[in-house]
């Protein structure tokens, strides 16, 4: 099983790079953009080597990679041709690394197939399902929509909590006192889940009813006075949220399973082993 899975990562991998080629496709990919000697390189040619590049190399702007791929692919169009007058595509060494490639060419565009065959909206949505029946209702985080007022001091943060306590505004409070961004809105803080805070912050407003003020509470940021305002069960993830992860588990899942069958329709053997040291 750990032989299937490895095999699946690295196929899932090369997978994902064809599709992302794909998407990244557009009508002018046949714009041709450079020719050396007559032979073509097009807008297409470029995207397929960015896409194959590394990830913390491709994110850079395009403008940046443009010129250094189109450089390199320019490059390649001369080292071919070079190759070629030298006979090189006739020997035995460039037939054996063809073979090699065709068979990694023919085992991605098969599962390259069976992954798209595998990836419906149906699917997707069945995972989503079941990704949120096994989260259940004790999985999820409750939600609480309170505000803060940010001052620097301890003795600042009881006097604050002080005239809330004693009927003032929080709002007002938060729009006169507050250093922290949110004092503008009233000190506002929207809704938030467990564990979107710092501990120290999360503990104490967690802690409260809705209406509750707390007492001074010192977080990294400095000293905050909290009022509850509302609290719910949390939610579920909705389905746009989840849908990159759930794509990547359908497309695992459907390598997997078709390593699986192949590997149990054939008849493998292992002859060489792993050395034990």
């Amino acid at each position: 099983m750990k032989r299937l899975q490895a095999a699946a990562a690295a196929l899932l991998i090369a997978c994902a790079g064809q599709a992302a080629a794909r998407d990244g496709a557009s009508a002018d990919d046949d714009r041709v953009v450079a020719r050396v000697d007559g032979a073509e390189i097009t807008r297409a040619d470029v995207a397929a080597y960015i896409v194959s590049l590394p990830e913390e190399v491709r994110s850079a702007p395009i403008g940046e990679l443009w010129a250094p791929v189109l450089e390199r692919l320019v490059n390649r169009e001369l080292i071919v041709a070079a190759a070629r007058a030298d006979g090189i595509d006739r020997t035995d060494a460039f037939r054996t690394e063809m073979a090699s490639i065709e068979a990694e060419v023919l085992s991605q565009l098969y599962m390259q197939a069976q992954v798209d065959a595998k990836l419906t909206d149906e699917a997707l949505r069945r995972a989503y399902e079941e990704a949120v029946a096994a989260i259940g209702d004790g999985g999820l985080a409750d939600e609480a929509r309170a505000r803060h007022i940010l001052v620097g001091t301890e003795a600042e943060a009881r006097a604050v909590s002080d005239r809330a306590g004693a009927g003032e505004d929080f709002a007002e409070l938060a729009r006169e006192l507050s250093i922290g961004p949110s004092g503008a809105d009233g000190g506002d803080l929207g809704w938030f889940r467990e564990g979107d805070m710092v501990p120290e912050f999360e503990a104490a407003a967690f802690a409260l009813a809705p209406g509750e003020v707390s007492g001074p509470v010192k977080s990294p940021f400095g000293w905050h006075v909290i009022k509850m305002e509302e609290r719910r069960p949390g939610e579920p993830p909705g389905f746009a949220e989840l849908e990159r992860e759930l794509r990547d588990q359908v497309a695992r899942d459907a390598v997997l399973e078709t390593l699986e069958r192949l590997n149990a329709a054939a008849d493998v053997e292992i002859l060489a082993p792993g050395p034990a040291e």
